[in-house]
């Protein structure tokens, strides 16, 4: 049987994913002007 550990803290939540080698990163590049060829171009937020 394998056991959990709980963080609640978000000091605890550093300490456990910087021990499996997640630790803090960058957000994901965005991708601007890539679409795929079937995707409709909605003209939502431009005015």
């Amino acid at each position: 049987m394998r056991w959990a550990e709980v963080a609640n803290t978000r000091a605890q939540i550093t300490r456990l994913l910087a021990e499996h080698g997640l630790g803090p990163r960058a957000p994901p590049a965005t991708r601007v002007g890539v679409s795929v060829p079937e995707q409709l171009m909605l003209g939502f937020g431009k005015e």
